[in-house]
């Protein structure tokens, strides 16, 4: 045998050993992922209208039955963008009179859409609420001490605040991060099985925590903390503590598919009516006979002590962003909140102008422009 016979016979060699380890490290990635590809494969990517697959758990709500709308028309530089945007869905509350309620193509007040990450909100408020009965003793108390040793060493104000520095052990090079979303990552492990599958494999990185990175993650140890220091499921908590009181219809809210818990991140398919309501019943903290918080509480969820400046450049607060309408020349200003999901979705609360603004669509639409346009411009 020639050199150049023994170069390529060795080169062949190294290429057929190559491609068995690929091949054998590609099969044992499938292998260990197969679960979770396969529902995120029989879902798909979560629909935006109602009905969608996947199994669902009811949010029981009100028997109220509003009267069919008659469109009321936003201004026209809102309508622009609405329809530049995609819009399915735009409304306005302002001091609980409806002023502005409009739906795209097809869609009407009935339709159920998709809430996304608006839901985040929504877990915040049940975990400040579990605070307010005392179920769970102080904002700065670890998860473990009511979830157990499983569960990440972290705060409950590190999960609601984004900052808990989560990364998922022994998986060098990934992420939990929502930005970093992989089919074969941790967060679709736990959108196919549970947070209780991989609790475990959660450490926290000392160089990370208390620095925010957007991870639903965090929303999923905060479901589950929820259900257990009550002791039910969190559509019935939800159900009881805001969706019904608020006079909302009911809703459904998406299961795991091995499991009657639901995904507390996302996926909350109501009517963009009943986000107006749920908001005005979060502005107003419930009731005055019956508040949903203490004072302090909501104040820190709602509408925390921020100086102008951090405000202005957004901040993420308790499962709540929050930011400021400062601009020189218009006849509305001063701090606003809001929770956002997938794209654009939204629910603004304006408490200076005493209104809430829920926005659902296709695409993003500029946050100030859009409220600047609805609330500052003539029709």
């Amino acid at each position: 045998m020639t050199r150049g016979q023994m170069d390529s016979s060795g080169f062949k060699t190294r290429w057929i050993q190559y491609v068995a380890v690929l091949t054998i490290g590609v099969m044992t990635l499938l292998w260990f992922c197969a679960g979770q590809l396969f529902v995120l494969a029989s879902e798909g990517f979560p629909k935006a209208t109602w009905p969608a697959p996947g199994n669902y758990a009811t949010v029981a709500g009100s028997n109220a039955n509003p009267n069919p709308p008659d469109e009321i028309p936003p201004p026209r530089l809102a309508a622009d963008r609405f329809a530049q945007s995609g819009g399915r869905a735009l409304l306005v509350d302002q001091r609980s009179e409806l002023i502005v309620e409009t739906y795209g193509e097809g869609l009407h007040r009935d339709t159920r859409l998709n809430s996304f990450s608006l839901v985040k909100g929504l877990v915040g408020a049940l975990v400040l609420r579990a605070i307010a009965e005392q179920k769970i003793d102080d904002i700065d108390m670890p998860i473990q001490a009511y979830l157990g040793l499983d569960a990440p060493n972290v705060t409950v104000r590190e999960a609601l605040g984004m900052i808990s520095g989560l990364v998922p052990d022994h998986e060098r090079g990934k992420t939990a991060e929502d930005a970093g979303f992989s089919p074969f990552g941790p967060l679709a492990r736990v959108h196919a099985f549970g947070i209780d599958a991989m609790m475990s494999e959660l450490r926290v990185d000392d160089n990370l925590r208390g620095t925010f990175r957007y991870q639903s993650i965090n929303t999923a140890l905060l479901g589950r903390l929820v259900e257990q220091v009550f002791d039910r499921p969190l559509p019935d908590l939800l159900s009881e503590y805001i969706w019904q009181p608020a006079g909302a219809k009911d809703a459904y809210w998406r299961r795991y598919p091995d499991s009657n818990q639901v995904s507390a991140y996302c996926c909350l398919f109501a009517r963009p009516l009943d986000w107006v309501l749920v908001g005005r019943y979060l502005l107003d903290n419930g009731t005055q006979d019956n508040p949903l918080l203490p004072t302090a509480l909501w104040q820190d969820f709602l509408m925390p002590a921020l100086t102008e400046a951090d405000r202005a450049q957004g901040v993420y607060g308790l499962h709540v962003r929050h930011d400021v309408l400062d601009r020189a020349e218009a006849n509305i200003e001063g701090p606003f909140a809001y929770v956002m999901g997938h794209k654009g979705q939204m629910l603004y609360f304006l408490p200076a102008q005493d209104t809430i603004v829920v926005r659902f669509g296709e695409n993003m639409q500029l946050l100030h422009s859009t409220l600047y346009e609805l609330l500052d411009e003539p029709n």
